[in-house]
């Protein structure tokens, strides 16, 4: 044994030993490594005090017994927790009280294959959100290996499919997610499940319980490889308690990016300020989506790549966005905003329907949470959904009430996905997935949160569409400019890149009682390498209970307007067998209530 380097954290092979570094909570006497062949303790070595840096400790151990797989660490009798430990035994089967812990020995060196990272700048991604466990674990997904990383990969045709570019995992650390009552006259099978992981928990190891297999270092690192393959990024949903140092915080992003090729995070809980990773050389082209942050907060220095490596999770867009969409008064001026809203220093990401709250089915289900199955008699979550049942609370077999509820769901995805910014879109979200009213299931582990695929028949038009607007936005570089639309026509074009209209062109009416008006995009601030110009776009929203007419704006001679979207006719849509209706430019335009029109210039045929 003999003193090793402070850094990295953990434990690591260096020259044919092993190096451990770990920290003590507190100051403590007799510390000792024990090593481990299964649940037998082969060994148990003191650690010199000269080993020691405040509360650090690092030694280099040479020889270690060829069976042994596990260590733990000891001050005096007592078991010490290993808060870098990269590989946590006795976390599975999910759901179960946890027993003893050991950790696991590092295996060999990873093969990634020249892997490479996809880097898409966040204007061209299409954030998918996934619970790692619920995206699988339903019988219905028809994966073999159901609830883990594994499960993950078997889905990627489907990912493909669809055409997301990102795939956001929320907290797939190791955290011990079965809690005890903490009241001694509750009983045991009062225990609740954490779900969603947001807690403190083992930093710097994924989560074994979402491993098929016992290795889930591996298998993780399988997973980011053939994902990125694939093309597809990688992300990672973290909880930082307030009590979480800063310092500690970027060590640990800074682990993963390294060790697992993970291609960026989403920062929940303690409140981070922005230059601390804006600053970081080492993140520099990795992803940070930032809670708790305004964009303006965002230091101008924040490129990398060709993409910005920061981001703000937008709360104000899914708001605003099911305000207009239940068709509420002053909600016009904050919807065209967020139509044409993005910020030269950070990237914005828009969600309708997120990891916490209504399901994009519930928001159009349900008027108020249905909470009751968490057992907190209905207390717990949010009461403002800013949701509307469409007439109905809940199930129903009224016909009309489940039409206007495809035509909203229809809606609400055409404004994140052809809104300026990063579109997220929670799973489930593309086929309907619902949580029975529930908006806060954090402790649900069944069928409540676990996606049921059998929608994906179902709804198989909403999919449809899902995927024909990911394919336009991705064809079409106006809807994801990487600089703000400006409302000005700064390149004497004749338009400005972005311009609002109403029933007369180039006129919108935004009083607060009003609830319809049409954005337009030129495509002349969108050329592509060749210096060839997009197309036009009008985006007509009418958010009334009753039909509006608009004036199309005028188009160069020998153009006109040809209809490419209409969400009221969404029975008779088919995604990409969609037929383009030609309509001369000046026309006025009739869409039905709680619709949207989507129009694209082009070349009159003979």
């Amino acid at each position: 044994m003999r003193k090793g380097n402070f850094y990295p954290k953990g434990v690591k092979a260096v020259d044919g030993a092993m190096q451990f570094v770990f920290r003590m909570e507190r100051a403590a006497k007799d510390v000792a490594i024990a090593f481990f062949a299964g649940t037998k303790e082969l060994l148990r070595i003191p650690i010199p005090d000269d080993c020691r840096h405040g509360l650090l400790y690092s030694v280099v151990i040479d020889d270690l017994p060829k069976e042994a797989d596990s260590y733990c660490y000891y001050a005096g009798e007592s078991w010490a927790a290993d808060c870098y430990a990269g590989g946590v035994i006795g976390m599975k089967p999910y759901g179960r009280e946890k027993g003893p812990l050991r950790y696991a020995l590092p295996g060999k060196p990873y093969d990634w294959e020249e892997d490479g990272r996809p880097e898409h700048p966040y204007g061209r991604c299409v954030i998918y959100g996934i619970h790692v466990r619920g995206f699988t674990r339903h019988t219905s997904s028809g994966v073999r290996r159901k609830g883990t990383f594994a499960g993950v990969v078997e889905k990627l045709p489907y990912l493909k499919e669809l055409g997301v570019t990102t795939l956001e995992l929320m907290p797939a650390y190791e955290f011990d997610e079965y809690e005890k009552p903490q009241a001694q006259y509750l009983q045991e099978e009062q225990a609740k499940i954490n779900y969603w992981g947001f807690k403190a928990g083992y930093y710097y190891a994924p989560k074994s319980a979402y491993a098929h297999g016992k290795d889930a270092r591996t298998e993780m690192k399988d997973m980011v490889r053939i994902l990125h393959k694939s093309g597809i990024e990688v992300l990672m949903q973290f909880y930082f308690p307030e009590s979480c140092a800063v310092g500690e915080i970027m060590d640990i992003l800074r682990f993963w990016a390294e060790e697992y090729h993970i291609d960026g995070f989403h920062l929940i809980g303690r409140r981070i300020d922005s230059s601390v990773p804006a600053a970081d050389p080492f993140l520099k082209d990795t992803k940070i989506i930032l809670e708790q942050c305004a964009a303006d907060e965002i230091p101008a220095e924040t490129g990398g790549a060709g993409c910005r490596n920061l981001a703000v999770w937008q709360e104000s867009f899914t708001k605003d966005m099911r305000r207009a969409l239940k068709g509420d008064e002053g909600c016009l001026k904050p919807l065209l905003f967020h139509l044409g809203h993005n910020h030269k220093n950070a990237a914005i990401v828009n969600a309708i329907a997120g990891y916490n709250g209504f399901t994009l089915y519930d928001m159009v289900s349900y008027d108020r949470k249905h909470n009751e199955a968490n057992g907190e008699d209905n207390r717990d979550g949010t009461d403002c959904n800013d949701s509307w049942n469409c007439g109905a609370e809940g199930k129903t077999r009224k016909r009309t009430v489940q039409m206007l509820r495809c035509r909203q769901m229809y809606n609400a995805m055409t404004l994140v996905l052809l809104s300026q910014g990063t579109p997220y879109i929670q799973s489930g979200s593309e086929f309907g997935q619902t949580q029975e009213g529930n908006n806060n299931p954090y402790c649900q582990d069944n069928r409540l949160t676990w996606l049921n695929w059998k929608l994906l028949h179902t709804n198989r038009l909403l999919f449809d569409h899902v995927r024909w607007l990911i394919r336009l936005r991705r064809a079409h570089k106006i809807f994801h400019r990487e600089e703000p639309l400006q409302g000005l026509d700064y390149l004497g074009s004749g338009c400005p890149d972005i311009s609002f209209h109403g029933k007369e062109a180039w006129k919108p009416e935004t009083d607060y009682y009003n609830r319809h008006a049409a954005v337009m995009y030129c495509g002349k601030y969108a050329k592509d390498r060749e210096g060839n110009a997009d197309a036009d776009f009008y985006l007509a929203c009418n958010m009334h209970w009753e039909p509006h007419r608009f004036a199309l704006p005028k188009l160069p001679r020998g153009m006109v307007w040809k209809l490419v979207l209409d969400t009221a006719d969404m029975q008779e849509y088919s995604g990409t067998q969609c037929r383009p209706k030609a309509i001369a430019a000046g026309s006025l335009i009739d869409t039905e209530e709680r619709s949207i029109q989507l129009y694209e210039s082009g070349k009159k045929e003979e």
